[in-house]
C-alpha cells in the first residue's frame, strides 16, 4: 500500500449462494438507510457461507475507502478481491462509517469481500491524546518517537508498535468491525513495517526499541542463553556490570535489568544500531517487511511471528465465537498463519538481488513499452517456495502495489501491451502455482480498468481460468525439468496434490512491442508414468485441441502446432 515513488517499498507503506438476491447499482441504497446520500451503512442479516481460498481461481485487486463501492467488481465478478475495502486513519474507526450493505452485492454474485486497514501507520488524529499516540508509535534507539515524513501525507505519520499490547488491541478493534459488518475476511497491510528508521535514518532499521520491545528482548534473551552468567554476557557481548541481563529481576525493569538502548548509546551506536560492529545486532535482527522468513530466529522475527499468531487466532476465533463462521485472514507479503498471501510487486523488493537493489522487475519495461522477452519464472517460483515456507501449502496472489514506479509504468502501456502484460506475466504467474490479481482500481486515483479500456479484456480473459478453475487448484511445481524445442518459452509442470493431476504450461516470451507466435513447439519432459490422453487448452481459444503427441518408458515428447501467448497440456 502507499508510498512515495523512489522510496523503499519497505519503508512505508468464491461463495456462492444458494439465494439470489437483487443487485441495485452500485449508487443506489435503500429508502431509510439514515443518510442524505442514501448510502446503507447496515450489515447484512443473510448468514453467509464458508468461503475456502483453495477453491479460488481469479483474484481481483480494487480497494476502495470502507465507505465507497467499485461497481467495476460486479462487472469482472473474480472469486475474491484482496481488498475490498481499506482502512487508513479515522475513517473505520465506527461502523457507521462503513457501506456494509455492498457485501450482500458482492454475494448475489458468488464474490468473497475481503476487509482490509493498515497494520502499521498511524496519525495522531487516530487517538485520544498526544500521549497515547507517543505511546502507540515506533521509536528509535533514543527512545524518541520515529517520524515518516516520507509518506507524503498531510498530517505526521508514524508507525505503530506491534510490541505494545494496546496497539495490538487498536488493529484488533476495528477488524472487529469490520467481521461485525459482515466481511469474509480480514487483510492486514504492512504487518511488520515499523522497524525500517524511516527516511530520518536512511531507512538503517533505527526503529522499534521502545520499552515494551527492549523488554521482550530481555525475555528472549533469558530464554535464549539459560545458564549465562555475568561474565557469559560480558564477554560474549560486552555487557557491563551495570547494565546485564538477570533472570531475578522482571524483565520489564529497564532501570534494573538491561537496557538495549543504554547498551546502544554507550557503545555509540544509538545512531545505526544494526551496524556490523554491534555483537547484538544478529540477536535482535534486521526485519524485511511484508516477509517473515522460517528459517530466521532472531528476536525480532520471533516475537513478531508470536504476536501475528495472537492477532490472527484473537479474529479467528471473534468471528467464530460472535458471528458462527470461519474468517480468511491475508496480509500484504509472505506471512504465516493465513489462509492465503497475497503478495505486493514493487521496485525494492526483497526477492531477487539485483546491483541496483530494487529486486525483481516484476513490470518489465524498457523505453516505455513492455518487456515481453523477460520471464518472470524464476521470481514467481521463489515465491511459491518461499510461501510454503512460511505459510505451508496456502494460496498467493500477486498484484502490482502503488504506488510505485511500477504501478506508473503499467498505466503508461499502450492499451494493446497493458493487455499483453496479463497474457504473458499473468499467465505465467498461472503458470508456476501462483494467481495474478487482477488490476481494477487503486483509492489514490489512478486509472481504474474501465477508465484505461481493460475491464472488457479482463472479462474475456478470466472466463478461461473460471472455466478450468480445476486445473488450477492445490499445485505445486514438479520435480521434472521441461524441454522445449524453440528459444524464449518459459515451460512448467504443475502436478496437482490429492489427485496427481499433471499439467504441463508454455508461455511465449517471444515479443516485440507484440507477441511472436511460434509454430511446431517440441515439448519433452521425462515422467514417472507416461499419460493416457493429452488436452490441450488455452485463453487463447475457444475449447481444446488434441495435440500430437507419443510416450515410452515415462518419455513424452508432444507437438504444438501453434503457441500464442499461453498453453497448457492437461495429462490424464
Amino acid at each position: 500500500m502507499p508510498r512515495r515513488s523512489g522510496t523503499p517499498r519497505w519503508a512505508v507503506h468464491a461463495v456462492v449462494l444458494t439465494v439470489l438476491l437483487p443487485v441495485p447499482p452500485a449508487s443506489a441504497a435503500p429508502a431509510g438507510s439514515g443518510y442524505p446520500d442514501g448510502r446503507d451503512t447496515r450489515a447484512p442479516t443473510a448468514t453467509l457461507g464458508r468461503p475456502r481460498a483453495v477453491d479460488f481461481a481469479v483474484y481481483g485487486f480494487s480497494q476502495s475507502d470502507v465507505h465507497e463501492e467499485d461497481p467495476q467488481v460486479y462487472e469482472l465478478v473474480p472469486d475474491v478481491t484482496i481488498r475490498a475495502i481499506g482502512k487508513w486513519s479515522t475513517n473505520g474507526d465506527e461502523a457507521t462509517d462503513y457501506n456494509f450493505a455492498q457485501i450482500r452485492r458482492y454475494h448475489a454474485r458468488g464474490i468473497t469481500f475481503m476487509g482490509s486497514g493498515t497494520a502499521s501507520v498511524i496519525f495522531r488524529r487516530d487517538f485520544a491524546s498526544t500521549e497515547i499516540f507517543d505511546d502507540m508509535s515506533t521509536r528509535d534507539a533514543d527512545n524518541n518517537p520515529v517520524p515518516h515524513d516520507e509518506f507524503g501525507f498531510p498530517d505526521p505519520a508514524r508507525r505503530g508498535n506491534i510490541f505494545n499490547p494496546r496497539y495490538r488491541d487498536h488493529l484488533l478493534g476495528w477488524a472487529k468491525i469490520q467481521i461485525d459488518g459482515g466481511v469474509d475476511g480480514i487483510n492486514l497491510d504492512e504487518v511488520n513495517a515499523g522497524f525500517s528508521g524511516g527516511q530520518k535514518y536512511g531507512f538503517n532499521g533505527n526503529e522499534g526499541f521502545d520499552d515494551y520491545a527492549i523488554a521482550d528482548f530481555n525475555r528472549y534473551l533469558l530464554a535464549k542463553y539459560p545458564t549465562f552468567t555475568a561474565a557469559d554476557w560480558t564477554s560474549r557481548f560486552g555487557m557491563t556490570d551495570d547494565n546485564l541481563v538477570r533472570a531475578d529481576v522482571p524483565a520489564d525493569d529497564l532501570t534494573r535489568n538491561f537496557n538495549y538502548r543504554d547498551y546502544l548509546r554507550a557503545n555509540g551506536w544509538n545512531l545505526d544500531p544494526l551496524t556490523p560492529a554491534n555483537p547484538m545486532a544478529a540477536e535482535w535482527g534486521r526485519v524485511t517487511a511484508n516477509r517473515m522468513y522460517a528459517d530466521d530466529h532472531s528476536f525480532t522475527a520471533s516475537y513478531l511471528r508470536r504476536y501475528w499468531k495472537e492477532m490472527v487466532d484473537e479474529l479467528r476465533a471473534y468471528a467464530r465465537d460472535t458471528a458462527r463462521r470461519r474468517l480468511l485472514v491475508s496480509s500484504n507479503g509472505l506471512l504465516p498463519y493465513v489462509d492465503f498471501n497475497s503478495v505486493g510487486m514493487y521496485p525494492w523488493n526483497p526477492d531477487e538481488q539485483t546491483p541496483d537493489f530494487r529486486g525483481a522487475d516484476y513490470v518489465p519495461v524498457v523505453d516505455g513499452h513492455l518487456d515481453g522477452a523477460k520471464s518472470l519464472q524464476a521470481n514467481y517460483r521463489y515465491l511459491k517456495e518461499k510461501n510454503r515456507e512460511i505459510a505451508g501449502d496456502v494460496p498467493v496472489a500477486v498484484f502490482i502495489d502503488w504506488p510505485s514506479d511500477m504501478m506508473t509504468d503499467y498505466q503508461n502501456l499502450p492499451l494493446a501491451e497493458k493487455r499483453d502484460y496479463w497474457q504473458i506475466f499473468g499467465a505465467e504467474a498461472y503458470a508456476n502455482g501462483l494467481f495474478p490479481a487482477f488490476h481494477l482500481k487503486d483509492t489514490i486515483g489512478g486509472p481504474t480498468a474501465e477508465q484505461s479500456g481493460m475491464l472488457d479484456f479482463f472479462q474475456t480473459y478470466t472466463r478461461f481460468y473460471r472455466e478450468h478453475r480445476a486445473l488450477y487448484r492445490d499445485n505445486a511445481p514438479g520435480p521434472q525439468r521441461v524441454r522445449v524445442g524453440v528459444a524464449n518459452v518459459a515451460a512448467s509442470l504443475l502436478v496437482q496434490r490429492g489427485s496427481g493431476t499433471r499439467t504441463l504450461h508454455l508461455v511465449n516470451h517471444n515479443y516485440d512491442r507484440g507477441i511472436i507466435p511460434q509454430t511446431g513447439v517440441a515439448v519433452r519432459v521425462d515422467l514417472p508414468s507416461c499419460p493416457r490422453r493429452i488436452e490441450l487448452v488455452s485463453p487463447d481459444f475457444a475449447g481444446s485441441r488434441a495435440p500430437a503427441w507419443s510416450c515410452r518408458h515415462g518419455r513424452l515428447s508432444v507437438t504444438v502446432d501453434r503457441l500464442d501467448y499461453y498453453d497448457v497440456l492437461v495429462l490424464s
